[in-house]
């Protein structure tokens, strides 16, 4: 019998380039948050929610860690259930909470809990990823990508009941992603951007009629038509709809090579970037250190996806496969769409910068997917 060597044990349980990326993006963020909250009210108490919600992440690393991916697949039902729950809580009276617009919280007494919908995502990557699967890595009917688009349009509906755009693109992205991963081909995949784009464009289109006729909001809501409008035309309505990525613009632009230093960008430090300690911390980043700054962020990213696609290419089965492309997906999709809209590339929606922006339900799902990336690894010779 061969005995493996400890170390062996070690690199076969542990990735550590996976570890060592998320430790550098973990550290890298708790930083731009401690400079963006500095001059803010209350900003030592955001600093520490954010080191609690980086230890209470540490639970659901470890359990999915541990746990065998594979016998994730009986708990199809209670999956979906559960992601199902977590998606319409937010609408049972006296449990959502509004903020930035969208009811997307939880609260008990008044106190603001978590956000359902990022636990949900991890939800979701395992139940497409079960049914993906079972088509073998070939998804030659039209049908096998229609049973995939059941489930992502329950869950899409259910978010935009919220309504919150912007979680409903990544779970979108999330599909496409692993309907690629899942051997679909590429023409179902041209058509399914078409239709989207074409579905995009007739919302947009007809949004302000269907408003008049049922007198309120029915697809989207005026911020949200804004915002879109805005990313077409960017110099519409710089003072209200446009002020946010123009302030953006400027801090980015003015952070030259190097940045101002941590705690000196003029525009984070007298308010001028709207929600500098969430959605817009790139901006912060990029006028505080810079181009320099920028591209060390960029550099971990792209070690981490690289990474994340090694384990997906590692696994032994599809199954496997497809949840750490789903993770992928997810990672891939918010960082495109989060710096891309503080540059105007994308349009504005409130999606967090994994492991940068500040927000616990965010960074605790972030680490929960390390967990599965982990649990795909380590057991990618077999149990």
């Amino acid at each position: 019998m061969i005995r493996k060597s400890r170390s062996r044990r070690f690199l076969d349980a542990v990735n550590v380039p996976l570890v060592l990326w998320s430790l550098a993006l973990i550290g890298y963020g708790t930083i731009m948050v401690a400079s963006a909250t500095s001059g803010m009210s209350g900003g030592s108490g955001m600093l520490l929610r954010h080191a609690v919600g980086i230890g209470v992440g540490l639970v659901p690393l470890a359990l999915a860690w541990a746990f065998d991916y594979t016998r994730l697949r009986g708990w199809q039902g209670p999956l979906i259930a559960l992601a199902a729950f977590l998606l319409i809580s937010p609408r049972i009276p006296g449990l959502g909470y509004e903020a930035g617009g969208a009811t997307s919280w939880l609260s008990v007494f008044g106190v603001r809990l978590f956000q359902p919908s990022e636990p949900a995502k991890l939800i979701f990557i395992v139940v497409v990823a079960s049914v993906i699967s079972s088509f073998k890595g070939r998804i030659d009917e039209p049908r096998d990508a229609l049973k995939v688009m059941a489930y992502l349009s329950g869950a899409v509906g259910l978010i935009l009941l919220q309504p919150d755009l912007g979680t409903g693109l990544v779970f979108v992205a999330i599909t496409f992603i692993m309907l690629i991963a899942g051997g679909m081909k590429g023409r179902y995949f041209l058509v399914m951007l078409l239709v989207a784009a074409v579905g995009l464009v007739g919302i947009v289109a007809v949004d302000s009629s269907l408003d008049k006729l049922f007198d309120r909001d029915v697809a989207l809501k005026e911020y949200q038509l804004n915002r879109l409008l805005v990313f077409i035309d960017p110099a519409r309505d710089p003072d209200d709809a446009g002020y946010n990525l123009a302030q953006s613009k400027i801090a980015i632009g003015s952070g030259g090579l190097a940045g101002k230093g941590l705690g000196s960008g003029t525009q984070s430090n007298l308010h001028f970037i709207p929600e500098r300690h969430t959605d817009f911390i790139f901006s912060v980043l990029g006028e505080e250190l810079g181009f320099l700054g920028a591209v060390t962020l960029l550099g971990l990213y792209l070690a981490l996806l690289i990474t994340a696609l090694a384990i997906a290419t590692s696994s032994r089965d599809l199954y496997g496969a497809l949840i750490a492309a789903g993770v992928l997906g997810m990672w891939l999709f918010q960082i495109l769409e989060n710096i891309g809209m503080t540059v105007g590339m994308m349009p504005i929606t409130g999606i967090p910068l994994p492991f940068m922006s500040f927000g616990s339900s965010a960074m605790v799902t972030n680490l929960g997917a390390i967990g599965l990336l982990l649990s795909v690894w380590s057991r990618r010779y077999g149990t």
